[in-house]
């Protein structure tokens, strides 16, 4: 018979089970240029994260309030510091086939899911990917500029 407390530990790790953890390095190569949509487990939107080169970051609500940040990394964590809310919070990145599973440093999971440049309406001088969560040789991504113009 498994006991409530194991019951409760296995439920709560199996969304990372299998999957490798991603080196800071990886994260980045996987990430810098696109934006992802960051997803609750349940399938609601959290918002849009826009990773930028240096590790820079524009974090897009779902309520489109835009906050810029920067990344780095603590401990193994890859944490996002933004300018008007701090402290920020760390994750640790693990792959789930085109999706990124991202676990809090407090054990929430988070799905994040490679959007398309229309979703972004944050301004930004540089430029992102389009949709190839990875391009491979066969498929060259193409480069589009994230800012709008003023309606």
């Amino acid at each position: 018979m498994i006991r409530p407390a194991a019951l409760a530990l296995a439920l709560t790790l199996a969304p990372m089970a299998g999957a490798q953890e991603l080196t800071p390095e990886a994260f980045q190569a996987r990430t810098e240029g696109r934006a992802f949509g960051t997803y609750f487990m349940d399938g609601t939107l959290l918002g849009i994260e826009i990773f930028l080169s240096d590790r820079k970051v524009i974090w897009q609500a779902a309520d489109g309030t835009c906050q810029k940040g920067i990344w780095e990394v603590q401990d193994g964590y890859v944490c996002y510091l933004y300018e008007e809310s701090n402290p920020g919070h760390c994750m640790i990145y693990r792959n789930d086939g085109d999706d990124l599973i991202g676990r809090t440093d407090y054990g929430e999971d988070f799905r994040l899911r490679q959007g398309s440049k229309d979703d972004v309406t944050c301004p930004t001088d540089e430029p992102l990917l389009s949709l190839a969560p990875v391009p491979g040789p066969e498929r060259a991504a193409t480069l589009v500029r994230a800012s709008r113009p003023a309606p």
